[in-house]
């Protein structure tokens, strides 16, 4: 039956990922044109990113403590479909705007804490972990390699009312699950991960610490990198269809690096601390090359930004599923989420707010410095520890 859970949740996943092309394409243009200014892609990435500041600990904990899971996720689909149709006509008002914009990205942790849930409940092989979260994420940026374009096309010929597609493709994955919306999803029992000699759970601070510490600083570097791809398209007369095509090769790229995860899995393991260390510094690379100023400079920028970015996310996912045990899984998420998600709005509005003051071109740099040094306290906290 998980297997049957896990075929559709690449389903539901995948329509969730071209309904979140819409919306990332559709609604900061859409705000950024009824306002023109950059602080509405600041704030639009605040209010989005609230919810996961806010709420992933009481739903990562609300998620532990039912078996009822699908329910949950069901639940998401529907408010979400719901929500993508009401902003439509309000999407005038600014403040019912930045409301709904909030509660879709709050329902959306209900569903994406569910497959992160579903997955550990599977299996405690690290490389079979590699493996279901690689192919779960192949999905995901498989669709999204259409779907950006046409979400670009779409937002660029329709503005606003693109959200009906998203609204459609929500109400579908919903009704999807209907038949399993009593199936429980428990975890498996494990063994604690680490041990010292007398049986006790040895808590290994440095490691927590150091890999907190990195992304919390790693997140507020990376959160420019938005604002520089708006600073750069925004005059363009067809700025929402390059933005399309740019998460288009955006996703490319974390389609070859899953791809390569998978394989890797499969034939002898990649381990977690080598990805997550290429991933920081591939996407440190993206944010230097986005500081020239020239728009083709985009593009090789996104791509890489897209494959360090999958290497980190698939190996920090099965990193988690691997030592934190079912019970407290998604409590533990949400408390990590919550954190490395409050530093990315403030990252954006301080660079949106940066750039009309200074010479943004030199604010990349600075951007990559900042990754280079959040790589550089990983590589030191996590010195001769074991991650697999």
């Amino acid at each position: 039956m998980k297997r049957t859970l896990y075929h559709l949740q690449l389903l539901t996943s995948a329509l969730r990922t071209a309904g979140d092309a819409i919306e990332s394409v559709a609604l900061p243009w859409g705000i950024l044109q009824n306002t023109g200014s950059l602080l509405s892609i600041g704030s639009f990435a605040l209010f989005s990113h609230l919810p996961w500041v806010i709420l992933p600990p009481l739903l990562g904990r609300a998620l532990d403590r039912t078996a009822k899971k699908v329910r949950l996720a069901f639940l998401a689909l529907i408010l979400q479909s719901t929500l993508a149709v009401l902003i439509i006509p309000l999407s005038s008002n600014v403040t019912a705007f930045y409301l709904i914009v909030s509660g879709i990205s709050a329902l959306d942790i209900l569903h994406r804490y569910y497959g992160f849930s579903l997955v550990a409940s599977m299996t405690l092989d690290p490389s079979e972990l590699q493996s279901l979260n690689a192919k779960l994420a192949t999905v995901g940026n498989a669709v999204s390699l259409v779907a950006f374009p046409l979400a670009g096309f779409l937002s660029y010929h329709f503005g606003i009312r693109a959200m009906l597609l998203d609204a459609v493709l929500l109400l579908t994955g919903a009704l999807a699950l209907v038949p399993y919306l009593n199936v429980e999803v428990r975890g498996k029992s494990r063994e604690p991960p680490l041990e010292s000699s007398s049986g006790r759970v040895t808590i290994e601070r440095r490691l927590v610490i150091g890999v907190l510490a990195s992304v919390l600083l790693f997140n507020f570097a990376l959160g420019s990198f938005r604002i520089f791809i708006f600073a750069s398209l925004r005059k363009l007369s067809a700025g929402e269809f390059f933005y399309g095509l740019l998460q288009s090769l955006t996703t490319g790229g974390s389609l070859i690096a899953v791809v390569i995860i998978a394989l890797l899995a499969k034939k002898s393991g990649v381990g977690l601390k080598r990805p997550l260390m290429a991933g920081m510094l591939l996407q440190s690379i993206a944010l230097l090359i986005v500081g020239i100023p020239e728009v083709i400079a985009l593009f090789p920028a996104v791509l890489i930004l897209g494959f360090g970015g999958e290497l980190l996310n698939v190996s920090f996912d099965s990193l988690m599923q691997r030592f934190i045990s079912p019970e407290s899984l998604g409590t533990a998420r949400g408390l990590f989420d919550a954190l490395a998600t409050l530093v990315i709005p403030l990252s954006q509005l301080t660079f949106a707010w940066l750039i009309g003051r200074a010479t943004w071109l030199n604010l990349p740099v600075g951007a990559f410095l900042l990754g280079v040094l959040a790589l550089g306290t990983l590589a030191f906290t996590t010195r001769g520890l074991s991650l697999g």
